[in-house]
């Protein structure tokens, strides 16, 4: 029933009134009684007093003049008189006493009463409820005042009355007898009053406890149903007309709070956005792990890495396809410590650092690690080594047969002019054979560092090729060139380097062509781009070589044509410039047929 705030609170305003007309109506009418009745024994007691100074300032002869005094003293006093003596008699009896005793039930009475002690007969006309009525007479003759309450049982009516000594050498006593019926009645008026105004004070606290009710409960009603649109995440809830009270200063509070937890969660969200734009974007695939091997955190490099196509997140590590790398997990499991190894996994040299993550507390949380791919890199390093045996043996070579036909000479072994002549001449051939070397050797290290800047105009693509065909021609020998192409087709590019790739495919076209071959130049457009295709029906290319044909150094196994040197960079060179500037080159050959570039722009 009291399950909510509003009922509790319209159940305290309740419950105070409640209590208050159950203490009035448990306290009021007994306070009420006692001081009626004390009022009543004290306006007894002033007439008592007056009676007595009355009755004492008289000159009686006969009882009979007494009683006559005391009914007029009763008229006056507006209440009942007895006087008894020491023995408990009735000496005299007021008028109001007398119709009393005249009526039916005391006249049956009246016998027994004569023949018995007064205080008897008071037992039952009197007081009903005093046990002792001679305790009380003796009180009074012995000069005390007193009271007492009862009932008269003849009549049922309540009476309270008082004791005055009245002649204290005579040993006489005046009670003062006065009915109770109206003040009981007053109480009661009193009884029903206070009721009355109760229920009035909890119906008006009933109305106002409802609306303080709603004033106290609204607000607070407002942030629990802000509170659980918060709990589904939406934090720009705000609670509007706030009372200026404390639940005012609560509402306030929370508005403030609902702020801050936006702002929070809106820099979290940032804070999380850009760590996963960090580890989309990172070269190194990422594994987070729990203590309990759970994965928590996969970028995507890991996933292409290991070339996982489902969701990993939540999963167990023990599903991971790479025994490598749960290996590498069970360890720092177990040591705690950071670890790196190197393995190898479908072709790729996988490089994963694990290192455990701790709580504040030292307590090992889980595991993060760190993959690299390292297979470019090993390849790299191989070619880098390569590269500078290539190098120092195409300058060994060169080297070599210099220092034999310089030392001949200077030995004395070679004599002859003609013959010394002809062993200068090598060796200036071969020394241009190296400084044709290192060249090309630094420009293919420029093109590759980025370091040669491209001068972009525009100019007849056809008419290039004329001239570097033309350049070509005492090279040709009984060999024969045509060209192919549109007229004044336009590009924009840099003629001096495409020139050089012109030269080079050419020169290895004229190279790989036996006499009497043919090699052939076309130039064409395709949509935006343009072609430019180099053929020869020459010696051709083994397929097995294909793939290695734009590697520094390489070339088609000399045995097959002996009589023609060259660097092994020409392709190479040809490779990056064309894809410098912008474009593609691709290659067709078949042994013994002949090969065909295509270079794209």
């Amino acid at each position: 029933m009291f399950n909510n705030l509003f009922s509790k609170i319209m159940g305290s305003y309740l419950l105070i009134p409640l209590l208050i007309l159950l203490a009035l109506l448990t306290i009021l009418p007994n306070y009420l009684e006692d001081y009626f009745f004390k009022a009543k024994e004290l306006e007894l007691l002033r007439k008592g007093e007056m009676a007595v100074r009355l009755i004492r300032q008289g000159d009686y002869n006969h009882y009979n003049e007494i009683d006559n005094f005391l009914g007029s003293l009763e008229r006056l006093l507006d209440t009942s008189l007895i006087v008894i003596d020491q023995e408990g008699e009735i000496i005299n009896k007021g008028m109001r006493m007398r119709e009393l005793m005249r009526r039916p039930s005391m006249n049956r009475m009246h016998g027994a009463m004569m023949h018995n002690r007064m205080h008897r007969a008071l037992n039952d006309a009197i007081p009903s409820r005093i046990m002792n009525f001679q305790e009380e007479l003796d009180k009074v003759l012995a000069g005390e005042r007193t009271s007492f309450r009862g009932e008269i049982e003849m009549l049922k009516q309540p009476i309270i009355g008082v004791g005055i000594p009245l002649y204290t050498s005579k040993k006489m006593a005046l009670f003062l007898i006065s009915p109770l019926s109206g003040l009981q009645e007053t109480v009661i008026k009193v009884r029903n009053l206070t009721l009355r105004v109760t229920l009035i004070a909890v119906l008006l606290a009933l109305i106002l406890g409802y609306f303080i009710s709603k004033g106290i409960t609204r607000p607070v009603l407002e942030m629990k149903k802000q509170a659980q649109k918060m709990a589904r995440g939406d934090y720009q809830v705000q609670i509007a007309n706030l009372p200026k009270d404390e639940i005012g200063e609560l509402g306030e509070s929370f508005n403030y709070l609902s702020n801050k937890l936006e702002e929070n969660i809106e820099e979290l969200s940032r804070e999380k956005q850009r760590m996963h734009e960090m580890l989309t974007s990172m070269a190194e695939g990422v594994l987070g792990v729990g203590s309990d091997k759970k994965i928590l955190l996969a970028n995507p490099r890991f996933k292409e890495i290991f070339e996982v196509k489902e969701e990993i997140i939540g999963k167990s590590s023990i599903e991971l396809v790479n025994e490598n790398l749960m290996e590498l997990i069970d360890k720092v499991l177990v040591e705690e410590e950071e670890l790196k190894e190197e393995f190898t996994w479908e072709e790729k040299i996988i490089v994963a650092h694990a290192a455990p993550v701790r709580e504040k507390d030292a307590k090992l949380w889980g595991i993060i690690i760190l993959v690299r791919d390292v297979t470019e890199i090993r390849k790299l390093d191989e070619m880098r080594r390569l590269f500078v045996a290539n190098v120092s043996h195409e300058l060994k070579t060169p080297l070599t047969a210099i220092r034999g036909y310089l030392e001949a000479i200077l030995d004395g072994v070679v004599d002859d002019a003609k013959l010394q002549g002809e062993y200068l001449t090598r060796v200036l051939t071969e020394t241009k054979r190296m400084t044709r070397l290192v060249q090309e050797i630094l420009n293919l290290a420029r093109l590759q560092s980025g370091q040669i800047e491209f001068d972009l105009r525009e100019f007849e693509l056809l008419v290039l090729v004329n001239k570097v065909v033309r350049n070509l021609e005492s090279k040709l020998e009984d060999r024969t060139v045509s060209v192919e192409g549109k007229q004044e087709l336009i590009i924009k590019s840099d003629q001096d380097k495409l020139e050089e790739v012109l030269v080079n495919l050419l020169s290895n076209a004229i190279k790989f062509t036996a006499s009497n071959g043919e090699i052939r130049i076309k130039v064409e457009e395709d949509k935006d781009r343009v072609k430019i295709k180099v053929r020869d029906n020459g010696i051709g290319i083994p397929k097995a070589e294909l793939s290695y044909i734009w590697e520094r150094f390489h070339q088609v196994d000399r045995a097959r044509t002996p009589d023609q040197e060259g660097t092994g960079l020409g392709l190479a060179i040809v490779k990056e410039i064309i894809e410098a500037l912008g474009g593609e080159v691709a290659i067709n050959s078949r042994e013994g047929i002949g090969s065909e570039f295509i270079i794209t722009l």
